[in-house]
């Protein structure tokens, strides 16, 4: 048996008190009645105490009951083994790519097979695979694409350590989303070479039409429709206080301005400002509340980024800038944040704790964006990342010009391929460990039937114990 918590186990202190209680035994004087206390002297005041236990069955109960609550507490299981002692390994493999693999690589498997290898599904629950009724089934049925690091994880934490596993699986980039894992069983990793390896699709973005062509060594596109010439965008800024936050976004509207190949014309605003002209986009990076002046120079169907006012919080997060999503973009640190009091509108970032960073009322006119943090490298690492460029095109552009929202298109048709180092601890293992799948099992609702179990004899027995005393 082991312990998730070992710090439990400091709860066992409290065995100290039902101890002390049933040491600290006072005595109850007993009262008798005479006829006559004239001939009776004065009486010397005595106490009666006795530091020898009486029930003892009582006091175990209490104290098994304490030591049930610190190993709850503790939170023990125990790792136990499925002996299968002809295993040797597993051969892995998803279900859709099997008769390619098999086609491919026959004399492979059946030799591992034929050597005591088990074959195995990469997909949840890694269930075992039927060879006769695989090769007479359709193996290229569709199943949903989970990412094979994920899964890398999930084999971990079921085999032992130095457990071989020799795995046939495409190494596209579309499917290695995520960390890089760090497993302790013996991993071999055959990549699958595909005949037909050329995938093209269409793609929005920026208001451009692309065709894309994805080969296994790059994907490339091209613009549909050079001669279509966009609209310009017009800004309203407002820097208050906060200059270098101004200047992030110009650099980055300027970056919007070069890929697109789209005018975007700014102006400064200020308290004197005093015009009728109407804005695409406006900027508030003040720390003051929207002015209603500035409001007033937004289009109706335009969009408004403002910072939120409130109480600074330090914070050690990270900003999701795909909430729901998964991909292997760098991971943008949050070092400070404004407490919100209340979620305005719909989540579009959100911090690690599921706290909206940015969050849009699409009710309003305009669409109001709402900032809790500030554009600053001291406030987040959002500015200094490729990614800053990419999360203000949909503010910039709309989410109907770019085509795909809060994000960058992920195709599962992308053919790019890449060979993970994937981290291995070298573990030398008993021979006797080697074919045995190591599973955790809990043993925290063993220990609660055990505890009420021990909680209502106790009740039962220090009831009977208190009428016994009242009739004595």
């Amino acid at each position: 048996m082991s312990l998730l918590y070992p710090i439990g186990l400091f709860a066992l202190a409290g065995l100290v008190i039902p101890l002390i209680i049933h040491l600290w035994n006072v005595k109850q004087g007993k009262t008798l009645k005479i006829g006559s206390i004239s001939l009776l002297g004065e009486a010397a005041p005595l106490s009666s105490r006795s530091y020898r236990i009486t029930d003892w069955l009582l006091l175990l109960l209490r104290l098994l009951l304490i030591i049930l609550l610190a190993f709850l507490l503790a939170e023990p299981y125990m790792r136990e083994n499925a002996a299968k002692g002809d295993q040797k390994g597993w051969l892995m493999m998803e279900k859709q790519t099997f008769s390619l693999v098999y086609r491919t690589q026959k004399k492979s498997i059946d030799s591992l097979l034929k050597a005591g290898y088990e074959l195995r599904r990469f997909e949840p629950g890694f269930s075992t695979i039927n060879l006769n009724d695989t090769l007479t089934k359709d193996s290229l049925s569709h199943t949903e694409t989970i990412s094979y690091f994920s899964l890398l994880r999930q084999l971990n934490e079921r085999l032992p350590a130095g457990f071989p596993v020799i795995l046939y699986a495409d190494q596209q980039l579309s499917k290695l989303s995520g960390a890089l894992p760090e497993v302790d069983f013996n991993l071999q990793w055959k990549g699958i070479e595909k005949t037909d390896t050329v995938r093209n699709w269409t793609a929005v973005s920026a208001l451009k039409i692309y065709e894309a062509t994805s080969s296994p060594s790059l994907t490339s596109y091209r613009s549909l429709d050079t001669s279509k010439v966009p609209p310009l965008i017009s800004v309203l800024l407002f820097k208050g206080a906060n200059a270098e936050d101004g200047n992030y976004v110009m650099a980055a509207l300027t970056a919007i301005a070069d890929f697109t190949k789209r005018r975007i014309e700014v102006k400064q605003w200020n308290e004197q400002y005093n015009s009728d002209l109407k804005y695409d986009i406006g900027f508030w990076l003040s720390d003051q509340p929207v002015s209603d002046r500035f409001s007033k120079n937004i289009n109706q169907a335009g969009r408004l980024f403002s910072y939120e006012s409130g109480k600074t919080v330090a914070v050690h997060s990270m900003i999701d800038l795909q909430p729901g999503k998964t991909g292997n973009d760098a991971i943008v640190e949050l070092n400070k944040r404004i407490a919100a009091g209340t979620e305005l509108g719909e989540s579009i970032w959100k911090d690690g704790f599921g706290q909206p960073v940015l969050s849009l009322e699409k009710e309003k006119s305009p669409e109001h964006y709402h900032f809790y943090s500030r554009l600053k490298p001291q406030w987040t690492t959002l500015v200094w990342s490729g990614q800053f460029v990419k999360a203000l095109m949909p503010i910039v552009l709309g989410n109907e010009e770019t085509g795909q929202g809060f994000g960058f298109e992920r195709n599962p048709e992308d053919q790019r391929k890449s060979t993970p180092f994937l981290s291995q601890k070298q573990n030398s293992i008993p021979a006797a460990t080697i074919g045995k799948e190591s599973v955790t099992v809990p043993l925290n609702p063993f220990f609660w039937l055990l505890a009420m179990a021990v909680f209502l004899l106790e009740r039962v027995l220090s009831f009977n114990h208190k009428n016994r005393l009242g009739h004595g």
